[in-house]
């Protein structure tokens, strides 16, 4: 990569609220935070993490209770799924389509984790990263990869060995949702 694509990727950065509502343990919310954020680092993405609820909790950041910048999502950890169970089984997370809202649910993910030989909190990863999928690039689901409709025994075992991601064209479309620093600022003048 040269210099010059390498400043340009360097700047996009995906501002992620955090608001654990599940009590998920420190130790989870980090490899969470870990795994999640080498998914979008192979997508020239930077993850911010800010903790609004719950995780090492202090003094309240401020940009918990502003308004929404761009580039920035609202991630909830709930404990289950408020809605029925589908043909596929129990959702491990739903995002708001065109909005700025994803959610994950411990108790499924932990669930379909332990089925699977999978530490939950990489399922934990796996799943809000694909919903901030949706969040940027839209309801539609893909054939392979991270944004596929449901997982199964191969897609668990390309979690295990962290080599789980979206598609070329996903990447693409990525990169071109998650503003630049200074389109941002474009913006904002």
């Amino acid at each position: 990569m040269g210099p010059h694509l390498l400043a340009l990727t360097a700047l996009r950065t995906l501002t992620v609220l955090v608001y654990d509502h599940a009590r998920v343990s420190d130790a989870s919310i980090n490899e969470m935070e870990t795994v999640s954020s080498a998914i979008l680092s192979d997508v020239s993405i930077r993850a911010q993490w800010v903790h609004c609820l719950g995780h090492q909790q202090g003094a309240r950041p401020a940009l918990c209770e502003g308004k929404l910048g761009a580039a920035t999502v609202q991630l909830r950890i709930l404990l289950v799924y408020p809605g029925n169970r589908t043909g596929r089984g129990e959702a491990l997370g739903t995002a708001v389509v065109g909005g700025t809202l994803a959610k994950i649910y411990a108790f499924p993910i932990y669930q379909y984790a332990c089925r699977n030989s999978l530490p939950a909190s990489r399922l934990m990863a796996y799943a809000a990263t694909h919903e901030f999928g949706h969040l940027l690039l839209g309801p539609q689901h893909s054939p392979s990869g991270i944004m596929q409709g449901a997982w199964g025994t191969t897609e668990y075992r390309a979690m295990a060995q962290r080599r789980f991601g979206f598609s070329e064209a996903q990447q693409e479309a990525l990169r071109r949702a998650v503003p630049a620093a200074d389109q941002r600022l474009a913006g904002l003048l």
